[in-house]
């Protein structure tokens, strides 16, 4: 380790890479979509490679795609970049010894070379030295690259193929690479002599190929004791249980010439040459279309497919073109369609996915029935989101243990590379039947492409939802023998119900797992809640006849409460007491509280347009079907925020809030996807959502220095908007497990825990970003309402704090976002259990919400509390169960 101290202490002149003689001209880095570092194997002296490297580039040059940058003059086994065969003392004798290896690849004068570079490789891999050493040969391949033209800002995905020794220099130098670019990295390893001490977490993926007659691969292994399968806390373990790691077999291959992984003569059984297989891997790699071995086989039976054998729970059993009337009923949102993932080898033409348009605004309506191009757009807010969710995806063993035992994971993109967070969407379901509105602004425009003639950009992910259509009606009666329900429908003119009967279709739900119907039918015409009518949300069958997919209860979701209730201590006693208490007699009802510590005049501002934050909690399942998370005192429940918003329904005129739940959610049975859901999808669905089979709580807070906007030059700021960005952030690295494939439930990382990280997230970003403009003085003079207001957030902020961190520390991945979602208990059993320790106050999903919105109401917000306790038909095998709380 003389040069790498010696050059780490200074006493070198610094000098940039000189790499090769010529010099090299900087890329276009709009035209590269990938930069390939090539790092050689023990037998490198010089720039000038031997014949077999030479052989090995011969071929993949030409074969890599033709945005692909390949990187291949860089002196690895010296932190200066320097030959050995230049101004070094015994320079003459590495000459010598190129003079005979260079004829013969084989010649024993290697050898010396071999001991030399082998000697460096154990400094790298060396705890007290290899840092430093790493460290230096990431700066020369941070050079390198800035000399190619790569622009950090655009995050352009790199990959290091190292060769021998080579592999231990990439995996080890890679993450301070990362660490300087904040760009996804991956390492294709071959025949690589790898340590156990990298932390091989920071990578996207390592691709570790070597063949079975591969005698020096077989060291690492052996010498490097944090490989053994008793350190099983060491990163390399840890990598591959959390699904970081591929081992690929090249068959019978070794690894020098002759017989090697470069070999150019010998040949497989298949007929092809050892060299030509070696490249049709890193070629696949790096394209994506490489083939692995997926042992996600599935042996039990999910829920998601047991619904999907109901033809009325599938998409294509209703027709894109319906003909209903526009007097009852009306589309659930201007824009919506079916997510289509697009096939593994389009995906760099469609840049996100394919879209189904089965409804459209007026001056669109000629898009309808057609399949366009759909993305998120290039502002730099959706950019950074975009980068800091996309990754490559490879299934733990968790994962995979996860899907056999009947739960529902991106399967579709396991090993795939750089998966964005609309392909983690749709892709989350095995097949595309993803049903969705997409928020506004959405914006179409033509394009000359021969995958699809229109392109819509959008800046937040689509919106879940069931059904396309929705209506008010009165349950008359069912039809004897059939799934049919007399209906009549909400007149607007007379404001009653005396509008035109029909008959729509009710069918049968699936019964879950454990034998349970998530809704009912059975005399939902004698509900306490028919009289003031049920939003009914589906669409027309190939019959023509309404199919209801989704209910929700009018008088829940009307802007006018049943109760009002003032002062600190009534409310505290309502919110502990009893909100969730005697829920028996509650079955079947629902109730809208308005709670407001000040005063009974607190309808004024929930007008037309208000957004709110909500705080949704849902309970359990018990009675003589009880599910088995209550069958025990503790249930817990889940946590979870959305958005709801006071709109103007036009079939009755009347105000009502709109719902959105921002989930994050661990893969399940019932293929519930985290992400943005409408009420329609999460909780209205019948098949699929909760109304019918738990009690749940939504809370929305109202609350204007958060849910109101703040004005500067720079544009405006919203707090609630930046909660659900981060929420967006949370819940699309939940899809996908931060790439492991899966997201599992621990002390540290579940929806409680999660959520309140993007809250927490959320509440440090705004004041920092209204108080860093540089302006902030003239701004504070000009606007003094508005700073009272944001004074008020930061007391908010403040409080907030002291509930979520009450050691009063942040926790470490909260501050810095770190990967790991796909991690397990056993992964960092310590790390974990700590960081659960340190935001405890969040770990019941009941306290969580009762406490926060005690912390909106002291600030002087109000809180507006729905709740439901399994609504819709008569179901007496089931009772609602509370969560737990302090």
């Amino acid at each position: 380790p003389l040069e790498t101290l010696s050059w780490w202490a200074g006493w070198y002149e610094d000098l940039s890479p000189s790499s090769s003689s010529e010099e090299i001209q900087p890329t276009a880095q709009l035209k590269t979509s990938r930069y390939v570092i090539y790092l050689d194997g023990i037998s490198q002296s010089k720039f000038v490679h031997t014949p077999d490297i030479q052989d090995f580039f011969d071929a993949l040059e030409p074969a890599l795609p033709e945005d692909v940058e390949l990187i291949k003059e860089i002196m690895v086994y010296s932190v200066r970049d320097k030959p050995l065969t230049a101004n070094r003392p015994l320079s003459f004798l590495w000459r010598i010894a190129d003079s005979f290896r260079f004829k013969n690849p084989a010649s024993l004068f290697g050898l010396i070379v071999n001991v030399r570079n082998a000697l460096i490789v154990a400094v790298s891999a060396d705890r007290r030295y290899g840092p430093i050493y790493n460290f230096g040969i990431a700066r020369l391949m941070y050079q390198a690259l800035m000399q190619r033209g790569y622009q950090p800002e655009r995050r352009t995905p790199i990959t290091l193929i190292g060769f021998s020794g080579g592999g231990q220099m990439a995996v080890a130098a890679a993450p301070y690479l990362r660490s300087a670019l904040n760009a996804p990295i991956d390492v294709i390893s071959l025949g690589g002599v790898i340590s156990g001490n990298v932390n091989l977490l920071r990578l996207e993926h390592l691709y570790h190929l070597s063949g079975e007659k591969d005698v020096v691969e077989r060291i690492g292994p052996v010498m490097f004791p944090r490989r053994w399968a008793v350190f099983f806390l060491s990163y390399w373990n840890r990598a591959k249980r959390m699904g970081k790691v591929s081992l690929i077999s090249l068959g019978p291959v070794g690894h020098q010439v002759p017989g090697g992984i470069m070999d150019p003569e010998q040949r497989l059984p298949n007929g092809r040459t050892h060299l030509q297989q070696t490249i049709d891997w890193i070629v696949g790699i790096i394209q994506g279309t490489a083939k692995q071995e997926d042992s996600t086989t599935r042996k039990k039976l999910s829920d998601y497919e047991r619904f999907r054998s109901s033809n009325f729970n599938c998409p294509e059993a209703y027709p894109i073109h319906q003909s209903l009337s526009p007097e009852y009923y009306r589309a659930i949102a201007p824009w919506m369609g079916r997510l289509i993932l697009p096939a593994k080898d389009r995906r760099i033409a469609v840049k996100g996915l394919l879209f189904e348009v089965h409804h459209a605004p007026e001056e669109y309506k000629h898009l309808v029935g057609q399949v366009v191009m759909l993305r998120l757009n290039d502002e730099p807010e959706t950019r950074a989101y975009v980068q800091a969710v996309t990754k490559d995806v490879h299934f733990s063993p968790q994962a995979e243990y996860s899907v056999r035992q009947g739960n529902v994971h991106p399967t579709r993109l396991n090993h795939w590379q750089l998966v964005n967070p609309l392909e983690s969407l749709a892709g989350s379901h095995p097949v595309d039947d993803l049903m969705v509105m997409l928020s506004e602004p959405a914006i179409a425009q033509t394009e000359e492409d021969e995958i699809a003639q229109y392109i819509i950009y959008i800046s937040h992910e689509p919106v879940q939802i069931t059904g396309r259509y929705y209506a008010l009606v009165r349950f008359l009666e069912p039809i004897p023998k059939s799934d049919l329900f007399r209906v009549v429908h909400y007149n607007l003119a007379s404001g009653r119900f005396d509008g035109i009967e029909e008959t729509v279709r009710m069918p049968n739900v699936v019964p879950n797992r454990n034998n349970t119907c998530p809704s009912t039918t059975k005399n939902i015409e004698q509900s306490p809640l028919n009289e003031t009518g049920w939003y009914i949300y589906g669409a027309q069958d190939e019959s023509g006849k309404f199919i209801v997919r989704a209910l929700a209860p009018r008088k829940l979701l009307q802007v006018e409460p049943e109760r009002i209730i003032t002062g600190r201590k009534p409310i505290k006693k309502y919110l502990k007491k009893e909100a969730w208490g005697n829920l028996t007699a509650k079955k079947g009802k629902v109730n809208s509280v308005l709670l407001n510590p000040r005063t009974t005049q607190a309808r004024n501002s929930w007008v037309e347009g208000k957004r709110a934050l909500l705080i949704h909690t849902y309970g359990g399942i018990g009675g003589n079907k009880t599910e088995p998370a209550a069958k025990t005192p503790l249930y817990f429940g889940h946590f979870a925020y959305g958005t709801a918003t006071v709109v103007r329904e036009p079939l009755t005129g009347e105000l009502r809030f709109e719902i959105v739940y921002h989930q994050v959610y661990t893969q399940n049975s019932e293929g519930l996807i985290a992400g943005s859901l409408h009420w329609s999808r999460y909780l209205g669905d019948r098949q699929l959502g909760w109304l019918g089979l738990r009690p749940v709580c939504d809370i929305i807070i109202e609350l204007d220095e958060f849910t109101g906007d703040y004005e500067t030059n720079r544009g405006s700021h919203s707090p609630l908007n930046r909660v659900v960005h981060q929420l967006e952030v949370m819940a699309a690295r939940y899809r996908i497990g931060d790439g492991t494939g899966g997201t599992f439930v621990g002390p540290a990382y579940n929806c409680v825990q999660d959520a309140n990280q993007a809250l927490y997230a959320a509440l440090r970003q705004i004041s920092r970003s209204i108080r860093s403009n540089p302006n902030v003085e003239e701004w504070k003079q000009e606007h003094p309402e508005q700073l009272y207001r944001l004074e008020q957030l930061e007391q908010l902020t403040e409080d907030f704090k002291h509930l979520l961190l009450p050691w009063g520390t942040a926790r470490a991945d909260w501050k810095n976002h770190a990967e790991v979602l796909g991690s397990t208990l056993e992964d960092n059993p310590v790390q974990n259990l700590i960081r659960g320790l340190i935001t405890w106050r969040t770990l019941l999903p009941r306290l969580t919400s009762d406490e926060v919105v005690e912390i909106f109401l002291k600030q002087g917000g109000q809180a507006w509390m729905l709740r439901t306790n399994q609504v819709g038909g008569t179901n007496p095998d089931i009772e609602p169960v509370a969560p737990m709380t302090l």
